[in-house]
């Protein structure tokens, strides 16, 4: 910091020049002061903040996430960004001040923007929440499927196959967060109890459908062939996701209840 003083006519004016060492700083600065302000406003308008942590380093998304948090505890506080990290740690910092955000994801549709759904995007959904879409995408095509010409109804299936592993991919993910969240470095070991229900059972159903859905049908015998894929195939394939989901949830809320997966199959 370099400050110089000048006067003229008995007034004394000084130059102050911050320098920073990047534009990370300048923004911190910048939103420190802003919120700051809204400290001592006694106004409690809605605030609008687009995509706040462009330029911001990782030390200071936690920070950042938890003032805005806090904020909307006195005001509407709507938040834009494309980063996942950010959108994470925002969920995370809600749940600890028991607040309930309201997500939303603008998309685009037919190469046509704005669209605007009332959930968080597909990947940043929790493994159920993914499966429920996936089952509510099936339902939507129930009828026609069969009608498809062949090479309509491959690119449909691949396109469902390949999200079936995602979600399978985000259970797992699911059944760690107690311990470990999704974009979290912070460790939660007394919460190391939650794994400890894992069973063999929960690794032959995993393994099996990580089998079926593999894309590498030379090498895996049990993967599903997209040509011979049928609606019912899919809503099966939901209903396994499911039901261990659900089934692995219920056994971490209570340690102590040991339930076998029992298979079901529910209809559109």
């Amino acid at each position: 910091m370099v400050s110089v003083t000048e006067t003229r006519k008995h007034v004394s004016i000084a130059y102050v020049t911050v320098r920073f060492p990047g534009t990370s700083s300048h923004r911190c600065v910048a939103l420190a002061a802003f919120l700051a302000e809204l400290v001592t406003s006694k106004e409690y308008s809605g605030i609008v903040f687009d995509d706040p942590m462009s330029s911001l380093d990782h030390l200071h998304r936690k920070t950042v996430a938890r003032r805005l948090v806090e904020e909307s505890a006195h005001r509407q506080v709507i938040i834009f960004t494309h980063d996942l990290t950010f959108l994470f740690e925002l969920k995370r910092e809600a749940e600890a001040q028991n607040i309930i955000p309201h997500y939303q994801h603008v998309h685009r549709r037919s190469n046509k923007p704005g669209y605007v759904s009332g959930s968080m995007p597909l990947k940043a959904q929790p493994g159920l929440e993914l499966a429920n879409t996936l089952r509510s995408e099936l339902k939507a095509i129930k009828h026609e499927f069969d009608d498809y010409s062949q090479a309509k109804r491959e690119i449909i299936v691949k396109g469902f196959l390949e999200k079936f592993r995602e979600a399978w991919d985000q259970g797992v993910a699911d059944f760690i967060m107690p311990v470990l969240g999704r974009f979290d470095n912070t460790i939660r070991g007394n919460s190391l109890y939650k794994l400890a229900v894992l069973c063999e059972e929960d690794v032959k159903t995993v393994t099996s459908a990580r089998s079926r859905l593999s894309e590498e049908m030379h090498v895996n015998s049990e993967a599903l062939n997209p040509a011979e894929v049928s609606h019912a195939d899919m809503v099966a394939e939901v209903a396994a996701l499911e039901n261990w989901l659900q089934d692995i949830k219920e056994r971490q809320k209570n340690p102590g209840k040991r339930k076998a997966v029992i298979p079901r199959i529910r209809s559109l």
